[in-house]
């Protein structure tokens, strides 16, 4: 019965974790097009990342260099657009050249990643709660006037994403601190294990977490637009998470097994289709 009444209380916990760093999604032009855009790169991803690799790494680099570009051009004072561009336009050229490499480097961090939260999940996650009483735990802050309209209601109700971030960095680097040598012994492990996949299946462990990854997005952008435009379904989702991550689930294996049906059966060339027509049997 502990075992049972643990898994209970840790269940819980999530769900409180949950309730206290998502706060409401409130339905406005820019939480719409961030779901839609995300569930069509979620499913690109889930069933059609094994055809387009380099493509996939191409745009992954354009981005890392667009950002690595603009947070450049606050140090050196240029124009951010002009940096931003430059330096992602050269990194996803290099991406382009070298996307098997990106694509080795994505299995390990991808799984040294999911150790890592499978390590910073595990015991009692009352730890990443502010303590009872603490104002921090509390939804909502003094507010010096009235709200002028619904959406600066809504802000005041809720903290922004970045006072909710802001407030889990904290017990997330102080776990991060007290793992030790031996809390990091299953990430280094997973580390290896994702470069030793790399090295004799690149292409297939890829599509693997790639799509695995694509099924998230998708499921994420689902959510954050049924939650947007029904916010009953907010309480619905957190108070059964599971039917959220079935569906990531049932998503990623439909994804592996529809690409795993196009790689065996690959379509024949338009040219050696109209050459075998145009042959004809000698009498």
């Amino acid at each position: 019965m502990l075992p049972a009444l643990a898994q209970a209380e840790w269940f819980e916990t999530f769900q409180e974790l949950l309730r206290h760093y998502l706060g409401p999604f409130n339905n406005t032009p820019s939480v719409n097009v961030c779901g839609v855009v995300a569930m069509a790169v979620g499913l690109f991803l889930a069933f059609r990342c094994w055809k387009y690799e380099r493509a996939v790494v191409s745009a992954v680099g354009f981005v890392v260099g667009a950002w690595l570009g603009y947070s450049l051009s606050l140090l050196v004072r240029t124009p951010g657009p002009i940096t931003a561009a430059v330096v992602g336009v050269g990194l996803t050229l290099l991406a382009y050249r070298t996307y098997r490499w990106w694509l080795a480097a994505g299995s390990v961090v991808v799984l040294f990643a999911l150790a890592v939260v499978f390590q910073l999940g595990r015991g009692d996650l009352q730890r990443y709660l502010p303590p009872p009483g603490d104002p921090a735990r509390l939804d909502g802050e003094w507010i010096e006037r009235l709200p002028r309209d619904v959406t600066e209601q809504m802000s005041n109700l809720a903290p922004s994403w970045s006072q909710r971030l802001a407030r889990l960095k904290e017990p997330l680097a102080r776990e991060l601190k007290e793992l030790g040598p031996v809390g990091w012994l299953l990430p280094v492990a997973a580390a290896l294990l994702g470069g030793l996949l790399a090295y004799w299946a690149l292409r297939g462990f890829a599509v693997v977490w790639i799509g695995y990854l694509g099924s998230l997005l998708a499921a994420a952008g689902a959510a954050v637009l049924l939650c947007a435009h029904w916010p009953p379904v907010q309480s619905m989702l957190i108070s059964r998470p599971q039917y959220l991550a079935a569906g990531q689930l049932t998503l990623w294996l439909l994804g592996l097994i529809w690409q795993a049906r196009e790689a065996r059966i690959p379509r024949k060339p338009e040219s050696a289709a109209a050459g075998s027509s145009k042959e004809q049997p000698k009498e």
